[in-house]
């Protein structure tokens, strides 16, 4: 899964690698490209000629990996906002922007999030944990989840360019892959028994933290102020963990989205430029 340019023009038999591009396999038949710089590297040539060989690179591994797209359906690479030159080779290589992400954080006290009764929701509201999301359960809410995520996508302000990209089976298996998936921790939000919305939160004990892997509200129930309560009361379930801190990452255009973490005591301490690519190539 490593690919790169090898050689020159100016010697064809000369065999040192200059540029690279490797692709990390992921849950959700999803990769995450990594690729060289061209930073401190003046020896093998020009910017413009290194930033042309990474993208070859980049492309060579898309157009391999779109030789399998049972293995892969996204490609994606999170780029240093700094790093214009690794927008260029992404861009060159036919990759989609996505927006720029930023990557907020609120601390856990040491004793652990204080334990908050289940709030007074409004009327016709109900809030649950999913009980199951393997395919065959009796009581498998994978269905629901998909539909609250389909229906939380509709004038989305978080990635829009994402929608449709990939299938939801594997947004799913993506979100299931992030930390270690509790369905305690993930609710699902309903209005008058529709799909209206969903908190997804999963502990990742490596880091000694919780990510926020998804909160969405649906356009049935948005400005309803659900969104900083379903996040807040499940930030309250969140006993016992091993965390010293809740992590998310949210596109610098939904400033929604951003006033309900600020509101919360949530940070921002880093950021990155996401760009996609759907496999197979469109």
């Amino acid at each position: 899964m490593l690919w790169g340019v090898v050689g020159n023009l100016q010697d064809p038999k000369a065999t040192k690698v200059r540029q690279v591009c490797l692709a990390v396999l992921g849950a959700g038949r999803t990769a995450m490209l990594f690729h060289s710089s061209p930073e401190h590297q003046r020896a093998l040539g020009t910017r413009e000629t290194q930033i042309q060989e990474i993208s070859a690179c980049i492309s060579t591994c898309l157009e391999h990996l779109g030789q399998t797209p049972e293995r892969v359906g996204l490609a994606q690479s999170l780029i240093e906002p700094r790093q214009r030159w690794a927008r260029d080779a992404c861009e060159r290589a036919g990759m989609i922007f996505v927006g720029e992400l930023a990557y907020m954080r609120k601390p856990i006290p040491s004793s652990g999030p204080a334990t908050k009764p289940e709030p007074d929701w409004p009327e016709g509201i109900t809030v649950r944990p999913v009980r199951s999301l393997e395919r065959d359960a009796s009581q498998s809410d994978r269905e629901l989840l998909i539909e609250i995520l389909e229906q939380s996508y509709i004038d989305t302000l978080d990635c829009p360019e994402l929608c449709g990209m990939r299938s939801m089976e594997d947004v799913v298996d993506s979100h299931m892959a992030t930390g270690v998936f509790n369905p305690a921790h993930w609710l699902l939000i309903l209005r008058d028994g529709r799909p209206a919305g969903c908190c997804l939160l999963s502990h990742c004990p490596a880091n000694h933290s919780v990510e926020l892997v998804y909160l969405g509200i649906a356009s049935n129930a948005r400005g309803m102020g659900l969104g900083r309560r379903v996040l807040d009361y499940g930030i309250s379930r969140l006993q016992g963990l091993d965390a010293r801190e809740i992590t998310c990452a949210v596109d610098t255009r939904n400033t929604p989205a951003i006033a309900v973490y600020e509101s919360l005591g949530f940070q921002r301490f880093d950021s990155r430029i996401g760009y996609v690519a759907p496999i197979p190539l469109r």
